[in-house]
């Protein structure tokens, strides 16, 4: 063994026993009197102790027995002080004790022995773990095992604000006094808020309390008060009697001045309810209630109530209903206190069955106690279903067992969603703790056992809980040992002897003999408690046979959906069925056990009803006609089934609905009997659902649904309504529906009602409130008069004084109901103030809020807006919080609700993970959607049907009835509706560009009209952040007919063309029509000044230009000083200084330029980093050792958003000082200024300190984050330096040229990893419990922007290559994609190693997938980022998707040479990196990986690399830059692919195969390590000769790297002489030539007579403007420039072109397809010059039927189809129906050829892409269907099937077109995570032509929650083709202008993407004015930007090419 080990090993070893076994304490004199206190005050070192536990449960070695508990509450300072010794048996040697305490101050903390002498001389340490909630106790001295011991602690602690733990509450008298208390609230995790304690419920043990307290106040405990002690100052101590044994959280104690009322139970129970004195006399009703309910339950179990009080007390201040704690349960005031003038029938039901449940718990939960939070349904689920049982025995007149089906029919709504869950679940921290009190634990439990008791009958259920009540008495208890006691057969001498004959063994054995089998209850019902959902028993009816099956009922999934058979997976119930039939009454039992059974019912038998008044928690379908069955019995013999039985019907039937196993006119159908109901519950069920579908119309602004509905209901329930009395008079079932129907009927504005409500509120306004209204119609008379703004007014007035709880519960329902949400904003207001509406309210207020049509927007807004006081308040995870989630978002019916939703969810996603609630959200919401696009027009159809079939009844019925309320009213004209679907301030209609609805200049426009109507089904999207501008299309220029023109004809397309034209005035009036609908509309600028006249504009302008020149003389002459009188006298004053800018206090910076001074040279930078991720921040060191080059008196380098905190410079050896660092932030620049002079030749050495933020943007330090399998958020940091942006992270020479060494040091937490551009080094773990990662120092002089740094949590695969060790680096669940990177980087690393001459220099390549990256990829040396889809690709991924990873990996791979090891000096000459990338990527690609075809991309890009350098704004390969925003556009086609295309020219013009190379391999050595210019390269190429001909490259190469733009090369032919012309091609508006630019052009050629092979070229340099070449007269044609390797256009002329196009006709392989390609791009090029005219264009394209090869035919369905959108964006739809017909007469056979399978080469996977691509935008059927059933088979395949990857991008953009699969394909976008798939799906989302879609992923995109922020750039361009979505991008762009800015740089790539797609396609001069008056007004923003001209001089072109071309169009076409 190696001996370090041993010694370590032994140290441990050591250590462990110190911990368990110690050594024994010794005897100390025993403690004689007062509380126990250590020796001294000094503690043990804390220092090296770390917390000994790591779990959120406790240890079990340590058992409490009792706690001594003293609490000293000061309710003036709000805080408490208190003590706890707490006797514990100790069970293994330890010297830990590890408990719980949350928010208290423990001031000392010792341990006693049983003789209570202390273990320790000093106060022990108390360790803290806050994340788990616990303390740990350490003792020098071992605890032994089976030794008790008394730990004892005291604290201190402020009394909470919220409604956990020990808190405060207030509450106001009638004269406005505010008296304080203090109560508790422990269930379920909260006793730690209160003391130190075992806050688990399996550690049970005894508590004695003292309170002391002011004589003012009494104190209550669990337990009766056995002395009460006076203190010194005044204070009393009240001291209890011992409790039983109990849990933690039913620990209770109040502090407060009540008053009670007590009676004795029939055994001598003392009874107490408490509440504040004023309300003293509404407790007489509890305590009937609570001494019956007491005597039932000592009684029903048999087991006496075991304290000697039982006190209920009314707390102002409750978050819950109410608490069982023992002897002492809380309620809200609500649920206690009941006045009989203002409490209804409702109240008094409520507060019986809150006392029956609390005291139920004195037994099932108190005496019995769950082992674990998971069975918290044996607590809740038994005191919710005792609570029936109770006060159906106690208070039969109540009709509890009505109410019973509705809880029951809760639990079936909540279990019905996905993310429901099993009744007995794992749940271990305290927010999974407090979800587990939902509908699940208490109403399914209920339920459940509702059903065990119907099965196993009364008297064996009550035996069997009275038998585990008595087994587990003061114990806890599992799910088994319920079921081993309700399966238990003991006799009843054993039972009562105490015997309890229990073994679990015997559990299965002592089963019930149930039809004829014996059954295991356990297997049974283990299948209600152990899986989540609720079976659906489907029923089929065939002869005497009844054939069964059982499914998982799911609300949320229809069985057409893919994932329906996947939620049904393993699903299984035994279900105890019941069934009664015509037959006879008797009620038939069947054990469902399998998926499929059958029973025989007889012939004789016409009708079964399964599930027996719902005792079963099932639900039923009569599958085929068995629905027409039970509807015709209801109408026919509705008595014959029980009230029950109806109910449950009519529930089942519309639970199908929304579950799709029902249509919805048949549930309507079947509650058409109601109208002979005389039965409150089915009545009130089926209106129940009828007001949940008016309130979904009403909210979605379905005016006519909404009307007709409304009519509906009242007529069909007009006989109900009238009957109703305004009294309390009745049964509870009466007074009920009263209540019920009348507030519905008033609400549908029903006159006599709205009639009698007023006249009873005007009685209670003449009272002044004191008139006593009838307590079940109250709420709805408060709702009538909250209409008005008095009645409003004199309602919170009353609120404010009411003392009764439940008449200010109904008039807050009230104030809710107002429909003018100011108010509606008060009320939040006030509940969030928390004083005149209770913080206990605030989540009921905003339910109230929610359920309003006026209002559910506003509560939504007002939850995301104050969620984090929310979750303080009401603490995450509890029922309040899940309330308010559900009840919020509950009425979302819309797929922006959904959105809104999804995204609010993702900005909470650390806390909404933790929440079930939140899942269920979302499931409710999109169940809505579901029921929405199912059932509406179902609903508008069915109400249609029967309103015709009563028409005439209807009208003479409610002529006088039915009246509109106001606000239905469109209140104003169509085209004012119309235009509030695109205003940002309406949140009930859609955002459409106003001008799509324009109404001012036709009367009839039925798209319009019906956009109009169905607006509703269009919902609002939402508005960005509030500091963003609300984003509403200003100026689309839609055309007026909208999406609805192409079915005019020509003659009506004629008349109204001058309407059509774009930008026209009436536009502006649409928009004056809507003044002040948007703070953010801009007005266009007025056009009512005249033209100046001719004479005066001249004289005008020589005025002008007199005053200019003028004053140039003045300012430029020489030698003259300005006086009064002119220039008198020469001017003898020195030239101008420099005008220094101001830095940033207040100093003269001391450097006015951009680029730095070049007297200081960096040499190596020490780089010490420490990033936060939890907060999003940074601090660094940097230590810049420097040499002084030139002599200077100051240092200047770059910096920005750094916060420098420290400065210090170090000359040569001297001591290093302190230093000011001065900051100029515009450029980007710090300084530091010397008063004595630098020498040159010193050294120096600047250490700047600083902290900074992480980056929001994609460049600098910045943060990343992404969603991991687990649905949790994971961040990360990376680094994107080039070109600019190293000075985010580091101060720095932040220019190429200033190269130097880099070594990093990273301090970052255990859980995360490091990456830097070199190996790392060594980690070191440091005392803060960070580590730090030490990399070697770079072996590389590079430059800044080639640095790089990761923090992340990445996982790697590895390969060692040329002594070199490849690594890729992903996120974990995404290393499966890594492989083919790692193959692919390691062929090239050893290709670029052989080719380059060069080996790879570093020790180590690393490529990394960052999430969040906005370029391809960046090639930091030695540390290559990735964006994820450039990277990660899958082993099943298509060759194409290959390919793009193989490019960017050999682009990144060909920069470790030609960028890093040799850099261009200045960014002017990018293009040495770049343009050098971009040729190597795809001449490696061709050599190493030639199966991926890489020539046909090379090819392409080359065409486009020419189409942007033909514009005037095209820029030279090597130009000046000198700003940040010159630099960030260098990023461009030009240096890029124009620079790859000259490479390319030149290494085929050189001769031989080896110059180019050779001459590549003498630039990399001769510079390696340094900086280059253009010229340097070309020297190199020059100076290496391999032949005898020498070529001058220089010469040859500045033409096409000084200037910009590529020569057009025409061809003249006479006789045997052909003349060569060679000129700029630049495309101009006024077709200008330039006649200046000449280049040295390798023009080769090739003829008839030799074509295709490379021995066929010839070449001839073109140096002139003229050339001429000899040919023999027998050549017919000529093709210049061979496969395309030249850069430039060649124009044949009419005869030249006319026979290369019979060449063609007459066959097509006489030429390269590269060829061919060519010709097509170049007379296409020339069209849009001009100089051939687009019949030449279509008579060349002839041939095309013929062509099958991939470059021709991509390159000319990509030009017809830019001519394609161009008009269809102008609206031509004539010509659009012509150039679409064209397109498939050319094409169309070969799209036809097409393949939908797997395709392994990469020509065909392109060729087959476009061609469909093209098919299916065309809508060709046969494309389109082929795309729907291949997307159909992806959906359902669950993932089994893959789509081609050429496909996809097809696929998805055809389903994206439909609204069911665009849905899907949004939620296929969230889960997928393969990228490339990801990226394809994301395409087909945006090429969507549904507008509100459109705006929708428009926003997302900007937002960056759904979609990620970096993809926006192509979620535009896709957007952009689409013809609605380039209108909206282009105002979205507008309006977003600055958040675009802020998220990408100007200048940036990104930019110039965005900027191109919103405006490529435009082509009116109302656009292009558009575009300039927007780009000229942004000034410094962006308005110089190069690719702002671009795209002026582009919209320009497009006009032209329109205007020339349109007639020959239409003619040739």
């Amino acid at each position: 063994m190696d001996i370090s080990f041993a010694m370590v090993s032994m140290r441990l070893l050591v250590l462990f026993s110190v911990s368990l076994v110690g050594s024994q304490h010794s005897q100390s004199s025993p403690q004689v009197s007062g509380p126990p206190q250590p020796p001294g005050e000094s503690r043990l070192g804390e220092d090296n102790l770390s917390f000994p536990w790591s779990r959120l449960r406790l240890p079990r070695y340590i058992i409490p027995l009792h706690y001594h508990l003293f609490v000293h509450p000061n309710l003036t300072t709000q805080s408490f002080t208190g003590s706890v010794q707490i006797q514990i048996d100790v069970q293994n040697n330890t010297n830990w004790v590890v408990l719980h305490s949350k928010g208290l101050q423990i001031s000392k903390a010792t341990i006693l022995d049983q003789e209570l002498h202390h273990l320790s001389d000093q106060a022990l340490p108390v360790l803290h773990n806050p994340s788990h909630e616990q303390i740990g106790i350490f003792s020098p001295r071992v605890l032994s095992k089976g030794q008790k011991y008394f730990l004892y602690i005291e604290f201190e602690a402020e009394l909470v604000e919220g409604f956990y733990g020990f808190y405060k509450s207030t509450y106001r008298t009638s004269k406005g006094e505010t008296r304080t208390l203090a109560s508790t609230h422990f269930e379920p995790t909260s006793a730690r808020m209160a003391f130190p304690c075992f806050d688990e419920p399996n550690f049970k043990a005894n508590f004695s309390v003292r309170v002391r307290r002011s004589p003012e106040f009494i104190s209550l405990s669990n337990m009766p008060v056995v002395k009460t002690v006076e203190i010194d100052g005044g204070l009393l101590e009240d001291q209890f009697a011992a409790s039983v044994m109990m849990s933690t959280y039913l620990v209770a104690f109040v502090i407060c001045d009540f008053k009670s009322v007590t009676a004795t139970t029939s055994s001598g129970v003392k009874v107490s309810i408490y509440a504040s004195p004023e309300k003293w006399q509404q407790t007489n009703y509890a305590l009937e209630v609570a001494v019956k309910m007491l005597d039932f339950y000592e009684d029903y179990f048999n087991i006496p109530y075991p304290l000697p009080k039982q006190d209920l007390i009314a707390i102002p201040d409750f978050q819950s209903g109410a608490m069982e704690n023992w002897g002492l349960t809380t309620y809200r005031e609500t649920s206690l206190l009941f006045d009989p003038l203002t409490s209804s029938v409702s109240d008094k039901l409520w507060v019986t069955m809150v006392i029956g449940h609390e005291l139920a718990h004195q037994w099932f939960g108190n005496l019995v106690t769950m082992e674990w939070w998971n069975d918290i349904w044996l607590n809740e689920g038994f005191a919710r279903y005792m609570e029936y049982i109770s006060v159906e025995a106690t208070y039969l007149d109540l009709k509890v067992e009505e109410y019973l089906l509705h809880t029951c029919f809760a639990a079936i709504g909540h279990d019905s969603l996905n993310s429901s869950r099993p009744i007995s679940c794992p749940a271990e921290n305290p927010t999974q703790i407090k979800e587990m009190f939902d509908t699940v634990s208490y109403d399914k439990g209920a339920c459940v056992l509702h059903m065990l008791r119907h099965f196993l009958t009364d008297e064996v259920f009550q035996s069997g809980i009275v038998r585990y009540l008595r087994k587990f008495s003061y114990g806890n208890a599992h799910n088994q040992d319920l079921w081993d006691s309700l399966t238990n057969t003991c006799s009843e001498e054993e039972f009562i002897s105490g015997k309890h004959c229990y073994s679990s063994s015997q559990a299965s054995k002592n089963a019930y003999l149930f039809a004829g089998e014996h059954l295991n209850l356990t297997a049974m019902m283990n299948t209600w408690t152990l899986q989540k959902g609720i079976p659906l028993v489907t029923a089929t009816r065939k002869g005497p046979r009844l054939f069964l099956r059982q499914d998982r009922f799911l609300r949320t999934v229809l069985p057409s959906d893919p994932l329906w058979s996947t939620y049904q997976k393993d699903f299984l119930w035994h279900i105890p069925l019941t069934y009664k039939t015509d037959a006879s009454d008797t009620i038939h039992r069947h054990l469902m056990t399998t998926r499929t059974d059958s029973i025989v019912v007889g012939d004789e038998v016409s009708w079964v009803k399964i599930n027996s008044d719902m005792t079963g928690y099932y639900l039923v379908h009569y599958e085929d006609a068995g629905w027409d069955v039970m509807t015709k019995l209801l109408r026919e013999n509705h008595t014959a089934l029980s009230y029950k039985d109806r109910t449950h019907l009519i529930h089942n039937a519309f639970q199908l609905v929304t579950a799709g196993h029902l249509p919805l006119n048949k549930a309507l159908d079947l509650i058409g009997y109601l109208q002979m109901e005389k039965h409150t519950v089915p009545l009130l069920q089926g209106l129940g659902y009828l007001e949940v579908f008016y309130q979904i119309v009403e909210r979605r602004d379905e005016l006519s649904l909404t009307q007709n509905l409304g009519r509906y209901i009242l007529h069909f329930f007009r006989a109900v309504i009238d009957h109703q009395t305004w009294s309390d008079s009745g049964s509870v079932s009466d007074r009920r529906l009263r209540s019920e129907v009348l507030s519905l009927a008033c609400h549908l504005d029903y006159p006599p009602c709205l009639e009698e409500a007023n006249r009873h509120f005007r009685g209670w306004l003449q009272s002044n409130g004191t008139l006593n209204l009838p307590t079940d119609v109250a709420e709805t008379v408060y709702t009538v008069g909250a209409r008005d703004d008095h009645g409003w007014a004199s309602l919170l007035n009353t609120y404010k004084t009411s003392l009764s709880e439940a008449q200010k519960h109904k008039i807050l329902f009230a104030l809710t109901s107002s429909r003018d949400t100011e108010k509606l904003k008060r009320l939040l207001e006030l509940g969030l103030e928390g004083k005149l509406i209770r913080s206990q309210d605030l989540s009921s207020l905003i339910l109230m809020v929610a359920r309003n049509p006026r209002g559910h927007y506003l509560a939504w807004n007002f939850v995301k807006k104050n969620w984090d006081f929310l979750v303080q308040k009401f603490q995450l995870g509890s029922f309040c919080i899940r309330n308010i989630i559900i009840g919020t978002t509950g009425q979302f019916s819309s797929q922006h609700d959904l959105t809104e939703v999804q995204l609010f969810f993702e900005s909470i996603k650390e806390q909404a993970s933790q929440l079930r609630a939140t899942q269920m959200a979302l499931d409710n919401v999109q169940k809505n959607i579901r029921w929405v696009r199912r059932n509406l027009e179902t609903l508008r159809n069915w109400l249609n049907e029967q309103m015709n079939q009563k028409k005439h009844h209807v009208r003479r019925r409610l002529l006088n009835v039915q009246k509109l309320p106001s606000f239905w009213s469109p209140g104003g004209s169509l085209g004012e509706l119309a235009m509030d679907l695109f205003d940002s301030n309406s949140t009930d209609r859609a955002n459409l560009p106003r001008n799509m609805i324009e109404n001012s200049m036709f009367e009839e426009e039925p798209d319009v009209v019906d956009l109009a109507k169905d607006s509703a089904a269009f919902p609002a999207f939402p508005t960005l952040d509030p500091d963003e501008e609300a984003f509403e299309p200003r100026s689309s220029r839609l055309l007026v007919r909208g999406l609805g023109e192409n079915d005019m004809d020509d003659d009506e397309e004629d008349c109204e063309s001058s309407a059509r034209l774009l930008g026209m005035s009436f536009m502006n009036r649409s928009s004056a029509l809507r003044s002040g609908s948007s703070p953010y509309a801009r007005q266009a600028p007025p056009r009512s000044c005249t033209r100046p006249s001719a004479r005066t504009m001249v004289v005008c302008v020589l005025l002008l230009v007199i005053i200019a020149s003028m004053t140039m003389v003045l300012y430029f002459l020489p030698g003259c000083t300005f006086t009064k009188a002119g220039c008198r006298k020469p001017n003898k004053t020195t030239p101008f200084e420099q005008v220094y800018p101001v830095s940033t206090n207040g100093e003269l910076f001391p450097w006015t330029k951009l680029r730095l001074p070049y007297s200081i040279h960096p040499h190596s930078y020490e780089l010490t980093l420490i990033p936060d991720l939890d907060n999003m921040t940074f601090t660094g060191r940097t230590v810049i050792n420097m040499s002084i080059l030139h002599s200077s008196k100051v240092i200047v380098l770059h910096a920005a958003n750094l916060n420098i905190t420290k400065a210090t410079f170090q000359l040569g050896g001297g001591q290093a000082r302190d230093v000011t660092v001065l900051e100029y932030k515009p450029k980007q620049q710090i300084a530091v200024k010397f008063k004595e002079e630098l020498k040159a030749g010193q050294y120096c050495v600047l250490t700047l300190e600083y902290s900074a933020n992480l980056s929001h943007t994609y460049d600098g330090f910045y943060n990343s984050s992404y969603i991991a399998k687990d649905g949790n958020k994971r961040v990360l940091a990376a680094t994107q330096f080039e070109p600019l942006s190293a000075r985010k992270a580091f101060p720095c020479f932040d220019e190429p040229s200033f190269k130097a060494t880099f070594w990093i040091k990273i301090n970052r937490k255990k859980n995360y990893m490091t990456l830097s551009n070199m190996p790392q080094a060594k980690s070191t773990p440091l005392p803060n419990g960070l580590v730090q990662d030490e990399f070697e120092k770079s072996s590389v002089n590079m430059s800044t922007y080639l640095v790089a740094f990761i923090v992340a949590n990445l996982s790697p695969v590895s390969k060692n290559v040329s002594e070199t060790m490849v690594s890729v680096y992903s996120v974990p669940e995404k290393k499966e994609y890594t492989d083919y990177a790692l193959e692919t980087a390691c062929k090239l690393l050893e290709f670029y190693n052989n080719f380059f001459d060069i080996n790879y220099p570093l020790k180590k390549l690393d490529l990394v997938a960052i999430p969040d990256f906005l370029a391809g990829a960046m090639e930091n040396w030695g540390l290559i980022t990735f964006r994820e889809t450039s990277l990660l690709v899958g082993k099943k991924s298509s060759p194409l998707e290959k390919q793009v990873v193989a490019s960017v990996v050999a682009h990144e791979l060909a920069h470790q040479w030609f960028g890093n090891l040799v850099t261009m000096s200045w960014w002017n000459d990018l293009w040495l990196n770049e343009g050098f990338a971009t040729y190597m990527q795809y001449m490696s690609l061709q050599t190493v990986l030639p199966h991926l075809d890489i020539g046909n991309l090379f090819l392409a890009v080359r065409f486009r690399a020419m189409d942007k350098d033909a514009l005037n704004s095209s820029h030279a390969v090597s130009t000046q830059v000198d700003t940040p925003e010159q630099v960030e556009e260098m990023f461009d086609s030009v240096s890029y692919e124009k620079g790859a295309s000259i490479l390319l020219m030149l290494n085929a013009t050189l001769p031989g195969d080896q110059q180019f190379r050779k001459g590549i391999i003498q630039y990399l050595k001769q510079f390696s390590g340094l900086n280059t210019e253009t010229d340097d390269l070309w020297n190199s190429l020059t100076q290496v000769e391999v032949s005898t001909q020498h070529q001058n490259v220089s010469e040859m190469m500045s033409s096409w790297t000084s200037q910009k733009g590529f020569p057009l090369v025409t061809v003249s032919r006479k006789g045997d002489q052909l003349t060569l012309t060679q000129e700029h091609f630049l495309l101009t508006s006024d077709n200008a030539t330039s006649s200046a630019s000449l280049w040295n052009i390798p023009v080769t050629y090739v003829n008839d007579s030799c074509s295709l092979a490379h021995e066929c070229r010839q070449m001839y340099t073109l140096k002139s403007k003229s050339g001429t070449i000899k040919l023999p007269e027998s050549v017919k044609w000529l093709k210049l420039n061979y496969r395309n390797t030249g850069f430039y256009i060649v124009h044949y002329g009419d005869e030249g072109w006319h026979a290369l196009i019979e060449a063609l006709s007459t066959n097509v392989s006489v030429l390269t397809h590269e060829d061919r390609a060519s010709l097509i791009h170049n007379i296409f090029a020339l069209s849009r010059l001009g100089r051939v005219s687009f019949r030449q264009v279509l008579s060349l394209l002839n041939y095309m039927t013929n062509e099958t090869e991939t470059s021709p035919v991509t390159e000319a369905l990509l030009q017809l189809n830019s001519i394609y959108r161009l008009l269809d964006k102008r609206q031509e739809s004539g010509l659009v129906a012509r150039m679409k017909a064209y397109i498939l007469r050319h094409f169309g056979s070969l799209m036809e050829k097409q393949t939908w399978g797997d395709e392994e080469s990469v020509s065909k996977q392109e060729l087959r892409s476009a061609l469909l691509g093209t098919a299916c935008n065309l809508k060709v059927e046969n494309c389109t269907q082929h795309a729907k059933a291949l997307f159909k088979q992806y959906s359902e395949s669950n993932g089994t099937f893959q789509i081609p990857g050429d496909l996809q991008q097809v696929v998805f953009s055809v389903a994206a077109q439909s609204d069911e699969d665009w849905e899907a394909l949004l939620t296929m976008y969230v889960e997928v995570t393969n990228d490339a798939e990801k990226r394809k799906i994301l395409q087909g989302l945006a090429s969507t032509q549904d507008p509100r879609r459109v705006v929708w992923i428009l926003k997302a995109g900007l937002n960056g929650d759904v979609i990620q922020t970096q993809e926006l750039p192509l979620v535009i361009n896709t957007v952009c083709n689409g013809f609605a979505g380039h209108l909206f991008a282009w105002d979205f762009i507008q309006v977003n202008w600055d958040s675009l800015i802020e998220k990408f740089r100007v200048g940036s790539f990104a930019i110039q993407t965005i900027i191109k797609s919103a405006t490529s396609q435009f082509s009116t001069q109302a656009h292009l004015d558009q575009v300039q008056a927007f780009f000229s007004g942004l000034k410094g923003r962006g308005s110089q930007m190069r690719s702002v001209q671009e795209a002026l001089e582009t919209i320009r072109l497009n006009k032209r090419w329109m205007d020339n071309n349109l007639s020959t169009l239409r003619k040739w076409l």
